[in-house]
């Protein structure tokens, strides 16, 4: 760390400063050295940027951007801040995405509902928001949200207009002659959080693809600013319910570190048992789902069925399958108040993939279809992870090692024995394959977790009925805290700021893995066929609630 230190302290910063064991957190005093900055930081090898969060200090007639860079490989963070004039006219930065290519959708995202405007971007639009919203930066302090929700009919009016706009244009620019056009792939699933590929074809072959995404764009982040600290668990874990806990973690351990509360060990390991039982109800829906794709339906029946038996687990616990708020600030919500039963819950679900796994294993993962299919398609490398902030899952298939459970402890997996748990070609087949394997990874932290709950519970050290939870204040300091979890998808990452006295966070950014790996599906899709789209999509494990957080 104390290279990029050296680097940071090249330039005219307000301060520069250890923040966690693998982050180092500065400030600029000039937004003109950003990019040089940046790139000495390249050289040094943190390539990547997770996210881009700007915070709106209304007061100060300023925008605080801060950028989140990391090292993948070698585990160094760079939390890098620098204020923009307030004023839109003025409000303004260079685009880091000619040299990061990973923050491009993050940018777009930070202009579209901020007005930062990121010039040298490559393609600076509104994006993510509908038409309604444009020019209009939502997620400023001075936004009517009430005066804006008055004009429905007109809203709907201007994205009916958009969509006939590019009606026309696609006519205009391809009309009907020749073999090429643009095609819809979606939108899919209106309920959950749809997607549209627009996918300009030469015939049956690929030219480009243009993800469209925002159909049921949410705006938690406001939500968040909207309730206290405790009823925010309702907008964050409806990030995606595949993975229902892990969001709310990610939360908490931001909140318990501006609040400077620590929580007991037996809710440590209790989030531990939560998380990775919603890490496997979600890869249950991953793996059945990537079969679906090839028309192989009945493994999504074997993987629901397998699954009922883990969201047992979260009903026996917190009374709710999917919802389940089980996870708040101060540890787990609710206390053990017959231990065994809930244990036995557990056996029960584990029982019940490792009846099935053999099966699997020579039915599914061995079939002669999904190899001829998926094995050497849409290869990402291990350049690829680090140029686009490929996640989770997805990079470790290409053999990245990498995971915040192990890079940056948090809960009680620094208690637990585990390590990376890769794949090495980095294809669709791969991205199947480390689903599997994760599942059995959760499995045994899952075991190892409940061994040390028995044994404090044996010596009387942890009290399942009081140690759930301890007491937080109502009202926070001023501050802000930086945490990341490993979500089922990847890294998540939420950046929280309070304000002196506050009942409500005053910003909460939300990033998480799918839009990263969204914004790679031109590069993946490309000179394939038409026939591919569903498959190879399908093996990015995407979720679109995410997307439209």
């Amino acid at each position: 760390m104390e290279k990029i230190k050296e680097i940071l302290n090249k330039y005219d910063t307000e301060y520069v400063e250890d923040y966690k064991t693998t982050w180092v957190k500065a400030k600029l005093k000039n937004k003109e050295d950003l990019l040089k900055v940046v790139q000495d930081l390249i050289n040094e090898g943190v390539k990547t940027c997770s996210t881009v969060s700007p915070t709106d200090f209304i007061d100060e007639d300023k925008i605080e951007v801060n950028y989140f860079l990391e090292d993948l490989f070698n585990k160094r963070n760079v939390w890098l801040k620098v204020d923009i004039p307030r004023e839109l006219e003025k409000c303004e930065i260079d685009s880091i995405t000619p040299l990061m290519p990973s923050a491009n959708w993050h940018e777009l995202e930070a202009y579209s509902t901020y007005g930062v405007k990121f010039k040298g971007h490559p393609n600076l639009r509104y994006f993510l928001i509908s038409r309604d919203y444009y020019g209009k930066f939502p997620f400023r302090k001075d936004f009517d949200w009430k005066k804006h929700e008055e004009n429905l009919v007109e809203n709907v009016n201007a994205i009916t207009e958009e969509y006939f706009e590019e009606y026309d244009e696609h006519e205009k620019n391809f009309g009907h002659e020749g073999s090429k056009t643009v095609l819809n792939w979606g939108p899919t699933h209106p309920a959950s959080g749809p997607i549209r590929l627009k996918v300009y074809v030469d015939g049956e072959t690929i030219e480009g693809v243009d993800p469209d995404i925002g159909y049921v764009w949410r705006a938690l982040e406001h939500l968040a600013e909207r309730k206290d600290f405790i009823g925010t668990i309702v907008a964050v874990e409806r990030i995606c319910f595949m993975d229902n806990p892990n969001p709310m973690i990610c939360y908490s351990q931001a909140v318990e570190e501006i609040a400077g509360k620590e929580i007991t060990p037996f809710a440590k390991y209790m989030r531990v048992i939560l998380g990775e039982t919603g890490r496997i109800a979600s890869h249950l829906i991953s793996l059945g789902g990537f079969f679906g794709t090839m028309g192989l339906h009945t493994f999504m029946m074997w993987c629901l069925d397998i699954r009922e038996y883990f969201l047992d687990v979260l009903e026996d616990y917190s009374g709710a399958r999917i919802a389940t708020a089980c996870i708040e600030p101060g540890g787990v919500r609710y206390p053990l108040e017959d231990p065994q039963k809930w244990f036995d819950s557990l056996d029960r679900a584990i029982n019940k993939f490792e009846e099935t796994k053999d099966d699997i294993t020579d039915i599914f993962l061995k079939n002669p279809l999904m190899n001829t299919r998926a094995k050497g398609v849409g290869v990402f490398t291990l350049e690829d992870v680090e140029k686009y902030y490929l996640a989770g899952p997805i990079a470790r298939a290409s053999g990245a090692k990498i995971d915040v459970r192990i890079d940056e402890p948090y809960a009680g997996y620094g208690d637990l024995k585990m390590d990376y748990v890769t794949c090495e070609n980095g294809d669709a087949r791969d991205r199947l394959f480390i689903i599997f394997k994760e599942i059995e990874q959760s499995i045994d932290l899952i075991k190892q977790a409940l061994e040390k709950i028995k044994a404090g519970i044996e010596a009387g050290e942890m009290d399942p009925k009081k140690d759930h939870l301890i007491r937080m204040p109502k009202r926070m300091p001023a501050g802000e805290a930086v945490t990341r979890v490993e979500w089922a998808r990847g890294e998540m990452l939420m950046h929280l700021v309070t304000g002196e006295k506050a009942t409500s966070p005053y910003r909460l950014k939300l990033k998480a893995p799918s839009v990263n790996h969204t914004m790679v599906l031109d590069k993946l899709l490309k000179g394939k066929s038409l026939s591919d789209i569903p498959l190879l999509y399908g093996s990015m494990h995407i979720c679109q609630g995410d997307l439209d957080r």
